[in-house]
């Protein structure tokens, strides 16, 4: 047999935790970002007056895009607050 000392041991099981808590935390990540991706917020839902098809948008830093259906560009309205 090879002899391993205690302290190699503790070492890879601190590296074998560190690596599942690493993948697990970007699987999380990952996750989030799906399905943060394309929730339906009021924020992003475009309306189109051509043709009144609602749909999101998939870059929500924009704040016109076109139309899947007619092509037209539609526009984020800001709501009212009173």
């Amino acid at each position: 047999m090879i002899p391993i000392p205690s302290v190699y041991i503790f070492y890879i099981y601190l590296y074998l935790w560190t690596i599942i808590l690493v993948a697990l935390w970007l699987r999380q990540e990952l996750r989030q970002r799906k399905i943060y991706g394309w929730s339906a917020v009021k924020k992003r839902l475009y309306f189109c007056d051509n043709c009144h098809l609602s749909f999101l948008a998939r870059n929500d830093g924009e704040n016109v895009t076109r139309c899947p259906r007619c092509n037209e560009l539609c526009f984020i309205r800001k709501r009212k607050r009173f």
